[in-house]
């Protein structure tokens, strides 16, 4: 649970992200299968990409990965967007590992809150690797 601290700080980060580029904080205009917004932060509420469906967690992807992503990532070409705390990405990002996906884009929005991991936006798109030719 935030307390007032925790909701000044975050006030704080908002204001210095909205004193980024607009170009920056532009929503991504290429579409992805799913969005994902992590409730514990008010930033993270509305998509900042197109996306064919959104998804709200509290930190935790476990519904998430077993009712949406895993189905998702079982198919070519699904991609994920979204902005959550650092721990949710970590998860996702060892789980997209499995399934040929990476973390494409990353970027923090806010500085970490006392007892919230630090908000990040990011996308993760399947793994392409180079083909280089083996002698």
């Amino acid at each position: 649970m935030m307390d007032r601290r925790d909701v000044i700080k975050l006030g704080a980060g908002a204001s210095l992200t909205l004193g980024l580029p607009v170009r920056a904080l532009a929503a991504d205009t290429r579409p992805v299968d799913l969005w994902v917004a992590d409730s514990r932060y008010p930033l993270a509420g509305a998509p900042m990409a197109p996306a064919l469906r959104a998804f709200s967690i509290d930190g935790d992807v476990t519904d998430l990965w077993r009712d949406l992503v895993d189905p998702l990532w079982r198919q070519p070409g699904t991609g994920l967007a979204g902005l959550t705390g650092r721990d949710a990405l970590f998860v996702l990002e060892q789980l997209a590992w499995s399934r040929g996906r990476r973390v494409v884009e990353r970027a923090s929005y806010a500085p970490q809150i006392d007892r919230l991991p630090q908000l990040v936006r990011w996308r993760i798109a399947p793994h392409h690797p180079s083909s280089k030719a083996h002698p």
